[in-house]
């Protein structure tokens, strides 16, 4: 089979589209999350300062002053 002009440009083209699609896929990628962290809150305490089962200021986690602290029911 001759090699043509055409089949030698065709060859080049997708040599050169295989080599950009990393570069093309790594560009989505940041731009991806960059937009993940554009979406996100600003962080508005620290897990010392803050109560990660119901958001309140006024006391921590393991405190019993929690509402949603489990209770023993008598």
């Amino acid at each position: 089979m001759a090699t043509s002009r055409r089949r030698l440009l065709v060859a080049g083209l997708v040599g050169l589209g295989a080599l950009a699609v990393p570069r093309a896929v790594g560009v989505v990628e940041q731009g991806i999350n960059g937009a993940i962290r554009a979406a996100r809150p600003a962080p508005s305490g620290t897990s010392a300062t803050r109560c990660a089962q119901c958001g309140a200021t006024d006391h921590t986690m393991l405190d019993r002053r929690c509402p949603l602290a489990p209770r023993v029911l008598a």
